[in-house]
Order: structure tokens, then C-alpha cells, then sequence
């Protein structure tokens, strides 16, 4: 899901009021009277109206300018760790052509009622301009007087539903990352599904709490490792591939949907190994993988990191749903031999 045409998060002449993510201006943020639980949305939708326009901005500068840094006042997080690798990709290439399309108008926004900091809210845009599906944008801010930033996103996948969730009015919960009123902690179904993702969905002991959709992060990854394995006398070669995928422990964040579930955030740290025989050479194959290993000589060996956004959603204890993921970002971040 890499790539992607290099509009970025320009912005549009018309956001949606009603749908538009997160506001960073937090002295104007609604706080508790002195005494009193504080238990409504700690967003109003002009807010979530300027803290849009705001990020976008900056990150149509820094597309501009092919620039990772450019980024830093509005973009964080995994979001950050990605979209500079991609700016820098673009760089190299002179092509932007794989820096992810995020559409600038919203179609729906979560609004949280967290209390404490950090704070993060959700909005789900509308498709891109030539019909790609929507992204799930995930936006934080650290502390009181700190500005929003975008900390996560991904595509969804096609014909996936989403989880209903509290009217913007209202607010839904955010949710701790070992929550135990779900089917599985929100940690422990994102190290479930970097199993399955490992190992495949035949594989993993886990497979049986998911419900697998096509063209999920599975298949991203399967078909990776076919770019290989399906390349004639592979196996005779003696040459080998492994895979694996990790999920990050602190890189959790979650809110809850109108059933009692989650949604889901988080990422997975992938590396692939392909090594041949002392002598061989093994060629980068893609495009991104040839701007990150520069002008490296080949060797035998090739490795390839993966800084992967990932969303799932996650039903509550006693539900007969499974574990869905919903969308996810399959970049690579780094190249070695």
C-alpha cells in the first residue's frame, strides 16, 4: 500500500464541518469545572476542523519539499517514521508516485472523551481522487498546550465495515492498551496478528480468533514473499526467505465502538532476509528497496524493514464476532546487505 500518488494531505477548498478531524488549539479545549467529572467530548467540531487544515498543511509543504523534517510539527509517531522514509524514497527517485494520498476531507470523525493526555481522535476520510478506498487517520496530542498531530494511518480494505461509534456530541472512550473487556487486549491482538502474519493464516495458532478479509495484511505480505519463492529453481538455489513480524508494545492506542468493542491501532515492525549461496548476488527487486539501499554494493544477502500501520477491530468478551482488521500501511523503511 505504498503506492500512492504524492497529493498528500493537500488541502480541500470545502472540509465537511461535520466530519473533519481534531482541533490543536488547546487553550480554547473544553477542560472539567474544578469538582466535577468531565465525561463529554473534549472536542468540538470546528476544532477538529482547524487541527485538519492545520496538519494538512504542513504536510503539503513537506511534500512540496521532499523534506522528512518539514513534517515534524504536525506529524508523529509511526506516521512520522513512515512518510519521512517516503519523502526520502521520492527524493532519491525523483518520483513521488509511492508517498501515500491522504484526501483532506473527512467523511466521519471520533471524538474522545479522554480526560488525561495523551489525547487521540480518529476520522475516516473520503475516498481518493481516483476512487482508492478511505484512510483511517489516528491524530495525538501529547500534553495540554501541545498542538495535534497526525500519529497513525491506513488504508482500509476494501468491503470492510467499520464499528459504529458514539455521535461526535457525545464522545467515545478511549480504551487501555490491556483492557480485559475484550476479546483479547488491545496489545495482545496486534502481537496475535503479527503472528498470523508471520507465520500465515494455516500456520498460526491465532488464525481461528480472526476473521481474515481479503487483501488484508497477510496477503501484502504473502505476496512479497512470492516475488521470490515463485522465481524458478528458488528452492534448488538453496536460496532462503524468512519473514517476521513483531508488534510494537507501546504503539497501542484504542476506542471503544457503540457495541462495547474496539478500534484498534497500532504497528508492526516487519524484517525479510533473502540469502543466497557464499558468492551469489541478490538484486534489490522493487523500486522503494533500490532508493533505501542506495549505492550498496550486492552481496548474498538482503534485508528489508517494514514499519507497518495496522487497524483491527476488536468485539467485546462475551460477542460471537471475531477479531477484523481493517485497514493497514505496508511500507518499507530501511534496506541492508
Amino acid at each position: 500500500m505504498n503506492r500512492r500518488t504524492t497529493r498528500g494531505l493537500a488541502v480541500a477548498s470545502a472540509v465537511v464541518v461535520s466530519t473533519t478531524l481534531l482541533a490543536g488549539c488547546a487553550d480554547e479545549l473544553p477542560q472539567p469545572v474544578p469538582g466535577e467529572a468531565f465525561s463529554g467530548p473534549v472536542l468540538t467540531e470546528e476544532q477538529d476542523t482547524q487541527v485538519f487544515t492545520a496538519v494538512a498543511d504542513t504536510v503539503a509543504k513537506a511534500d512540496k519539499a521532499l523534506k522528512g523534517a518539514a513534517l515534524k510539527p504536525r506529524v508523529t509517531g509511526p506516521a512520522y517514521e513512515v512518510r519521512a522514509s517516503q519523502l526520502s524514497v521520492a527524493k532519491k527517485r525523483d518520483n513521488a508516485e509511492f508517498v501515500t494520498d491522504i484526501p483532506s476531507e473527512s467523511q466521519q470523525m471520533i471524538i474522545p472523551t479522554t480526560e488525561g493526555w495523551p489525547r487521540t481522535s480518529y476520522s475516516i476520510t473520503t475516498s481518493t481522487e481516483d476512487l482508492e478506498t478511505p484512510r483511517l487517520v489516528a491524530f495525538e496530542q501529547a500534553s495540554p498546550r501541545a498542538d495535534y498531530k497526525m500519529w497513525s494511518w491506513v488504508q482500509l480494505i476494501p468491503g470492510q465495515s467499520m464499528p459504529y461509534f458514539a455521535d461526535s456530541a457525545v464522545g467515545s472512550a478511549a480504551v487501555a492498551k490491556d483492557d480485559d473487556s475484550l476479546a483479547a487486549t488491545p496489545v495482545d491482538a496486534l502481537a496475535q496478528y503479527a503472528d498470523i502474519v508471520s507465520l500465515g493464516a494455516k500456520k498460526s495458532s491465532f488464525a481461528k480468533a480472526f476473521k481474515l478479509p481479503d487483501g488484508d495484511l497477510t496477503a501484502a505480505v504473502e505476496a512479497d514473499a512470492s516475488v521470490w519463492k515463485d522465481v524458478d529453481g528458488f528452492e534448488e538455489s538453496g536460496t532462503k526467505y524468512t519473514q517476521k513480524y513483531t508488534a510494537r508494545k507501546d504503539d497501542v492506542r484504542a476506542v471503544r465502538t457503540a457495541d462495547g468493542g474496539a478500534l484498534v491501532m497500532g504497528v508492526l515492525d516487519g524484517k525479510t532476509t533473502v540469502k543466497a549461496e557464499e558468492g551469489a548476488k541478490v538484486p534489490a527487486i522493487g523500486e522503494s528497496q533500490k532508493a533505501l539501499l542506495g549505492d550498496a554494493d550486492e552481496t548474498n544477502e538482503l534485508k528489508t524493514e517494514y514499519t507497518d500501520m495496522v487497524a483491527l477491530y476488536v468485539p467485546a468478551k462475551d460477542s460471537d464476532e471475531k477479531i477484523r482488521p481493517l485497514g493497514f500501511s505496508h511500507v518499507p523503511t530501511a534496506a541492508s546487505n
